[in-house]
């Protein structure tokens, strides 16, 4: 399945580096996954992914499934879902970094609903989509569309070491 696309993805360098906690990873793909109607079918997924912005690189630290109006082939977050995560976030001196969602088929761009929907977009924001309903990989080397918020349009990251994703248990042998 293609995504609905008219206008012109651009595509670039990411600004930065999106540093990802792996504790996050397997919540993020279970709610992607999750996500159906209550007729059974698969239906389009969201997560917000939660953390901080220090200079140019956005680390994430926690992953959180708002509420959302989904269907086969579209997902949607009101305004004041959103704002409810933001002030949960802020009061763990957190704020919203990231949103992870995922499509029906293999293409990961940005449709044109994505560029417009997402709610609160900031200069160096990411986006992510993943594949066929989240199972998908979460690695752009694999496919995950890795999209970024730059002079006020969303740019499709054509740079897949944009993502680190941070080892839970470092090996502190190694080290010595």
């Amino acid at each position: 399945m293609t995504v609905h696309r008219r206008t012109p993805l651009p595509t670039g360098p990411a600004r930065g580096r999106l540093l990802v906690a792996e504790s996050v990873l397997a919540p993020t793909r279970a709610a992607l996954q999750a996500s159906s109607g209550s007729d059974g079918r698969r239906h389009e997924g969201i997560v917000l992914w939660l953390g901080r912005v220090q200079d140019t690189a956005t680390l994430v630290l926690a992953a959180v499934t708002p509420p959302a109006v989904t269907s086969p082939g579209r997902v949607h977050l009101d305004e004041h879902t959103v704002g409810a995560v933001a002030r949960t976030a802020r009061a763990h001196g957190l704020g919203v970094v990231a949103q992870v969602h995922s499509h029906p088929g293999e293409d990961t761009r940005h449709s044109d609903g994505d560029d417009q929907l997402v709610l609160m977009p900031f200069e160096g924001m990411f986006s992510l989509v993943v594949a066929s309903y989240g199972t998908g990989a979460l690695d752009p080397d694999q496919g995950l569309g890795l999209h970024q918020h730059q002079d006020g349009r969303w740019v499709r990251i054509t740079d897949p070491t944009a993502v680190i994703i941070i080892p839970a248990h470092l090996n502190t042998q190694e080290s010595r």
